[in-house]
């Protein structure tokens, strides 16, 4: 297992959520998805909140650090690079506030499939890659976003990056943006 100094958590605890309002505060199962996000994310590692300014007092309750999206409705990848830039650790593993299917596995492989010139470790399923779901190389990041027209979004950026894609099923990503996905999610979470 590696060290919890060599990479921290960027909890990405999302946008203006215009098509499923207020969805991180919604109940499942004893909590929240914030809660439930917050407590998956603190057991893997040192833990930061990045989110709209109007996020911080929510982040703070649970006493996890936060950032202050500075370019609120630019998507996910200022909020990223932001926090690229605030973070020490040399790698950082983000992750999205609404996946709360997610299992200790996927960050765990992710950490695991780290190898010498990877400067980001992806998962990969029949429907696509996770961005949002994924173990950067802060540095490489960085440089990368200098060098790019990173401002496409994080699929943008990891054009310009070495990546090391690995395969999970896809039924682990079900991100929660609409009534529709929660219904879905409220029907396969009683079998967790």
């Amino acid at each position: 297992m590696v060290e919890a100094a060599d990479f921290t958590v960027a909890l990405l605890s999302g946008g203006e959520a215009r098509r499923l309002p207020d969805k991180l505060e919604r109940p499942l199962g004893g909590g929240t998805l914030m809660e439930r996000a917050v407590a998956f994310g603190r057991s893997l590692g040192p833990l930061v909140v990045l989110g709209r300014e109007e996020r911080r007092a929510i982040s703070m309750s649970y006493g996890v650090p936060f950032l202050a999206d500075r370019h609120p409705g630019g998507g996910p990848l200022p909020a990223l690079l932001d926090a690229f830039g605030a973070i020490e650790s040399p790698w950082v593993l983000a992750l999205a506030a609404d996946l709360p299917l997610l299992t200790r596995d996927v960050p765990e492989r992710l950490l695991a499939e780290r190898a010498p010139g990877i400067e980001a470790v992806v998962p990969k399923h029949l429907g696509g890659i996770e961005p949002l779901c994924a173990l950067y190389d802060r540095r490489a990041a960085l440089r990368a976003a200098a060098a790019s027209n990173a401002n496409e979004g994080p699929r943008a950026l990891l054009e310009s990056m070495r990546v090391a894609y690995v395969e999970f099923p896809e039924a682990l990503f079900l991100n929660v943006n609409t009534e529709a996905d929660w219904s879905q999610l409220q029907e396969r979470y009683p079998s967790r």
